[in-house]
């Protein structure tokens, strides 16, 4: 049996803070030539699931994704047991062909369908352009109500009767690994996939930061293209993006459909892991009295 069918839960969190383990990111590590371990205080079950169905759905021949073996919390953390898949990022040189061969992927996606926005298991929707809410949509009304509230300076939009498809919305290089064994494309990072109207994966593309690379330009561009994308549409992005940039929690107030987490509270943290001084702090000398002449 491989390492991760071995382990208990306790065990395999062992190693993803052992001193000697193999770090992939600062996030990841490697157990074995079999799997790899992803793991945090914000890692959420709705990415387990995510990579568990699209695993279940997507075509292999088209699309892979890591195996899922296992999702758990054990402290302070949550832990996903994955694939771990021998390959490749593939290079800057490599841009342009990578982006034909994501938009056909994406192609195939729009043909996968949900009857509710949100989490390929039809719950809360996560990654970072929900993190100030993490709403749990129920209807199309509702999304379209979400991001309506929160543009201030582009137009509403409208997303009744849009189809919603299957998107990935986190389509950087770091993402992509071409298998070393037959070159085939896998797609990492579930976190934030969902069922979203087609539109939201080319607006997806364009909430640029500091790791943006010219991949994502180059997808964008080709996407759009595909998706025979107008004014209107892009019109269209600048309200979405708009309204994932104003998701100001201090502003906007939750609603029923909120799933916000308390504030994170570092003095009760420190106390749980040890990290706050247990040493009685010296009284207070009094000061000297003033000389009287």
């Amino acid at each position: 049996m491989a390492l991760h069918e071995i382990l208990t839960d306790a065990e395999l969190a062992e190693l993803c803070h052992a001193k000697d383990h193999i770090a992939i990111s600062s996030r990841v590590v490697k157990i074995s030539n079999e799997a790899v371990i992803k793991y945090g205080w914000n890692l959420q079950p709705e990415e387990a699931q995510n990579l568990r169905i699209a695993g279940a759905i997507l075509d292999p021949a088209i699309i892979r994704v890591p195996k899922f073996y296992r999702y758990f919390t054990h402290g302070e953390y949550s832990y996903l047991v994955m694939e771990y898949i021998e390959g490749r990022t593939p290079p800057e040189s490599e841009y342009e062909d990578l982006a034909n061969k994501i938009v056909n992927v994406l192609r195939y996606f729009r043909s996968i369908r949900g009857d509710i926005p949100g989490s390929l298991s039809g719950g809360i929707s996560r990654g970072y352009f929900w993190e100030s809410d993490f709403p749990n949509f129920q209807t199309t009304k509702q999304l379209e109500d979400w991001m309506n509230k929160r543009a201030q300076y582009n137009p509403k939009i409208s997303l009744q009767g849009r189809d919603l498809v299957l998107c990935h919305l986190d389509l950087a290089p770091r993402n992509i690994i071409q298998g070393q064994k037959d070159g085939s494309l896998y797609l990492l990072d579930w976190e934030s996939a969902g069922y979203y109207p087609e539109s939201f994966e080319l607006a997806g593309l364009g909430m640029t930061n500091m790791h943006t690379t010219r991949f994502e330009y180059i997808l964008r561009e080709k996407l759009g293209k595909d998706l025979g994308a107008d004014d209107a549409t892009f019109t269209e992005n600048k309200t979405m993006i708009e309204a994932w940039l104003r998701g100001d929690r201090t502003y906007f107030k939750p609603t029923e459909i909120s799933n916000r987490p308390p504030p994170f509270d570092i003095t009760a943290y420190m106390a749980r892991n040890g990290l706050l001084s247990t040493k009685t702090p010296a009284p207070a000398q009094p000061s000297p009295t003033a000389q009287v002449r």
